[in-house]
């Protein structure tokens, strides 16, 4: 058989690799002496950032609620929940249907975070969602956090 090496890249030295402790001495030799004592290799661990912020600070840190546009007419209610139930932090989501001044019925999805709501967003952006009509999604972050029925009947009471 040919020599392999060729076909395999040489192995990565990495600062953090340290070599294998050498095997214990054969019975019967343990009473002599180590040539040499090896000594601790002292390595200052490096902090890297791997990626840049997906949204930098700002008051859109606390937006945890994702508009969803691109939607075909006839999409159901039940269609978008089962669009994000499996995501992580997922609590609810609101569909509007089409009206006279917006022929697109479009969504909103509320995460119990936005780390939540980004990881959402990043799978789904860009995904057919009916692929006999061409639907494929719009979803991006909301301009501001959907109030649930709850919240806007306290709300409503504590006004009055």
């Amino acid at each position: 058989m040919d020599d392999l090496t060729a076909y395999y890249a040489p192995p990565i030295h990495h600062p953090y690799y340290q070599p294998p402790p050498p095997p214990p001495p054969p019975p019967g030799t343990a009473n002599q002496p180590p040539a040499a004592v090896a000594q601790p290799i002292h390595v200052q661990p490096q902090f890297v950032a791997y990626a840049s912020q997906v949204y930098p600070h700002s008051s859109h840190d606390q937006v945890r609620t994702l508009f969803v546009a691109g939607l075909p007419e006839d999409v159901k209610p039940r269609e978008i929940y089962n669009l994000f139930r499996e995501f992580p932090g997922y609590q609810s989501s609101n569909l509007r249907p089409p009206t006279s001044s917006n022929n697109q019925p479009f969504a909103f999805a509320t995460f119990v975070d936005q780390q939540s709501a980004i990881m959402a967003l990043h799978a789904l952006n860009g995904m057919v969602f009916d692929l006999e009509k061409g639907s494929t999604l719009y979803i991006d972050l909301a301009k501001s956090n959907s109030r649930s029925k709850r919240l806007r009947a306290v709300a409503i009471l504590t006004i009055r």
